[in-house]
């Protein structure tokens, strides 16, 4: 190392101090420093990926011969496979009673869409009924409302009761007035009761 560094010394202009050697030797060590850490993590990382992939293969040895080995294990992977037989066959007989039993479901679901497909049948008769009828209303009130926007004209006659006592002689309407009696005078004479 120190070769190297006075081989850099001497490619060093001849005027340069010994601070200046200093700083460029500092600089020179921290770009080495770097670069030595950049590659012992790169190192860091090969070793811990082959370490783990080395530990699972290791694992996976490990747990064969555990198994090769132990008894109980070994019998407990029998009594599995020898459990999965007899619950494919148990499973068979399961499945044609279920089938059964689904079946008569679906009939019975497909009798209640019949009959729901009626009852909505129904409904939409009825349902267009009704549009009709209130299409029938809409027209009739637009016919009533274009009639009451017409001026009122009546043929009918009213009789006017009065008791107009200013004047000298009723007039000819009050006095053909079969309405206009003594007992209506009187009444109207009176005071109403306030409250």
């Amino acid at each position: 190392m120190n070769n190297k560094i006075e081989q850099i010394a001497k490619l060093l202009p001849d005027g340069l101090s010994q601070t200046g050697i200093e700083e460029v030797l500092s600089m020179v060590n921290e770009a080495v420093e770097e670069r030595v850490a950049d590659e012992v993590k790169m190192m860091e990382a090969k070793v811990s990926g082959f370490l783990r992939t080395k530990i699972a293969d290791l694992k996976e040895v490990a747990k064969a011969e555990v198994e090769s080995e132990d008894e109980v294990l070994r019998g407990y992977r029998i009594y599995e496979n020898i459990r999965a037989i007899v619950a494919a066959e148990v499973e068979a007989s399961d499945v044609d009673s279920t089938i059964s039993t689904q079946e008569t479901e679906i009939g019975e679901l497909q009798e209640s869409v019949e009959s729901l497909n009626g009852q909505l049948k129904n409904s939409l008769h009825e349902n267009s009924m009704l549009s009709e009828k209130v299409e029938s209303l809409h027209e009739e009130n637009a016919q009533l409302t274009e009639s009451a926007k017409l001026p009122f004209k009546s043929s009918e006659s009213a009789v006017v009761i009065t008791n107009e006592t200013d004047s000298s002689r009723p007039s000819p309407e009050a006095a053909n007035n079969i309405f206009l009696t003594e007992d209506v005078i009187n009444l109207a004479q009176q005071e109403v009761p306030k409250d």
